[in-house]
């Protein structure tokens, strides 16, 4: 895993902050430098106290100090933060100032914009890859790679999701006459599952984000996504309710429906906040693997709440 040390640079400048524009561009002038849009200003024990940008520094007078050209702080990292966060950090900041600090808090070196660029550029593709279910790394191209690795690094997903439409074929099965009697609840079911995955993806969607940031707590998570759901579960039902009469459907009918998408709502938002993190802490990319499996379980789930609940009403 690259950490924030394996972007950095030692080769940016630094100076005393008590030192004079004259200081500074002499120590510019005496080599080349890696990163050179920032001076920083350290203090006697190499402790970061700020900076000054260079296109303030070269319209300063020549006496002036440099503590008094102090532009706004950098981003300030430790060395082995992740890369990917804090280059996310950095474009959330919309700033290219990133200063790298040891664990003592001495001043280390900066981090380029191209370097930050780049592992932007390199985590955006894996992740498009990653949600085509290829792999995360950059694949060989098809004409090159041929056939065969294509294929084998997306079937197992693909038969993950089989086995879930197999599982759910089956749960359905269970229900028969429930299904033969009230024909109409066959109608539906396609509704139920859809508005259980999107819900489920955009709850996948946004704590996938957040974990790229860092940890996120479990219960904070089910908390906050319990509660979501529970609102856009009561919004969605209600209405696919008051839809559904208004449409000529029976009250029973109606009641089943908005139960079950109230229901699936919820759970939808809690799968979809358990399995990221779970597979996260076990090792496992939760970017590539949550989707299918979460999507797999959604449905079973789904159709299990909506034809139980139909049993019940109807």
């Amino acid at each position: 895993m690259a950490t924030a040390a394996d972007l950095m640079t030692a080769a940016v400048p630094q100076v005393r902050e008590d030192s004079t524009v004259t200081d500074a561009m002499k120590l510019l002038r005496s080599r080349t430098w890696i990163e050179v849009g920032h001076v920083y200003l350290v203090d006697s024990r190499s402790r970061l106290a700020g900076q000054v940008p260079i296109e303030r520094l070269l319209t300063a007078p020549p006496d002036v100090r440099l503590n008094e050209l102090r532009g706004d702080p950098p981003l300030i990292v430790r060395a082995g933060d992740n890369a990917e966060t804090v280059a996310l950090l950095a474009v959330e900041r919309h700033d290219a100032d990133v200063a790298v600090l040891d664990e003592p808090g001495r001043f280390m070196g900066a981090i380029p914009i191209g370097r930050l660029l780049a592992i932007l550029h390199e985590e955006h593709v894996d992740d498009i890859l990653r949600m085509g279910g290829l792999a995360a790394f950059h694949p060989v191209p098809p004409e090159t790679g041929g056939a065969a690795h294509i294929v084998r690094a997306r079937v197992p997903w693909l038969l993950i999701g089989l086995l879930g439409g197999f599982l759910a074929g089956g749960v359905a099965s269970l229900f028969e006459a429930p299904l033969r009697d009230n024909i109409t609840l066959a109608f539906f079911l396609p509704l139920v599952v859809y508005m259980a995955d999107a819900v489920g993806t955009q709850t996948e969607t946004v704590l996938v984000r957040a974990l790229a940031y860092g940890k996120v707590s479990l219960g904070t998570q089910l908390l906050r996504e319990g509660t979501v759901g529970l609102i856009i579960g009561g919004i969605v039902g209600l209405s696919s309710g008051a839809w559904l009469l208004a449409w000529g459907e029976t009250k029973s009918i109606a009641l089943t429906i908005a139960v079950t998408l109230a229901l699936t709502t919820v759970i939808a938002t809690l799968v979809a906040s358990l399995l990221p993190i779970g597979l996260s802490r076990v090792g496992v990319d939760p970017a590539l693997a949550s989707g299918p499996v979460a999507t797999v379980v959604q449905d079973i789930l789904s159709v299990a709440v909506y034809l139980g609940i139909a049993t019940l009403i109807l």
